[in-house]
């Protein structure tokens, strides 16, 4: 079974990948498929806050809700940093209540992130999705406990899959994100990255799920 940690897109078939399907609390659709719920720090509405967060807590209590994400900040978008802060850890207090996984969405803020994270003594796994940035980063998440997800960017940026080579097995997930890129080709060129197969990487992936998520879901 092949592990997608995240997705907006559910494929036709898949009877043969576990996918976690990017939901939010104002535009929830109903299906079978396991999912993350939260509030995307460039979707914040200031005067639906609270509406969101009663939702994203409500559907804690379903089984196939496995995280609260994607959630985070973002420098580069048009919301007030300070308010996408003060969400951020209000989700966070409620992942820390349920002891939820966190799927993070993070553009030029990994060091206000992680101090958060410190500050707060949240100590699940933060799943950084779609990560492409520089080994020092890699290895500034990882020290701090952090899972890494790997998207699209490992199919053609060099020094993304020197990374991804070098990383220890026991801190990546992987992940097609918003993109149409079949989830089996982002394994298939893991795989040739690391030397190995398919069904190793596979392995891999589904054993850093149960760490993180436990061993009743696979």
């Amino acid at each position: 079974m092949l592990i997608n940690i995240h997705t907006h897109h559910l494929p036709k078939d898949e009877n043969s990948t576990l996918n976690i399907l990017n939901q939010y609390p104002w535009d929830f659709h109903l299906n079978q498929s396991f999912y993350s719920i939260g509030i995307h720090p460039i979707f914040i509405t200031d005067s639906s806050i609270e509406k969101d967060l009663s939702k994203i807590e409500h559907k804690l209590s379903d089984q196939k809700c496995l995280a609260i994400g994607e959630i985070g900040l973002d420098k580069l978008c048009a919301v007030d940093f300070d308010l996408q802060i003060t969400v951020f850890k209000r989700q966070l207090e409620i992942a820390k209540k349920y002891n939820t996984p966190l799927i993070i969405h993070c553009v030029r803020a990994h060091q206000e992130i992680l101090k958060i994270q410190k500050d707060m003594k949240y100590t699940m796994p933060f799943i950084f999705h779609g990560f492409n940035k520089n080994d020092n980063v890699a290895q500034q998440l990882i020290k701090n406990k952090c899972k890494l997800s790997f998207g699209k960017d490992l199919l053609h940026n060099k020094k993304l899959q020197t990374i991804f080579a070098e990383i220890s097995e026991n801190d990546f997930f992987l992940e097609n994100d918003n993109s149409q890129v079949p989830i089996e080709e982002i394994y298939h060129k893991a795989a040739e990255i690391r030397n190995t197969s398919v069904k190793v990487i596979s392995q891999i992936t589904q054993c850093n799920f149960k760490t993180i998520f436990g061993n009743n879901i696979i």
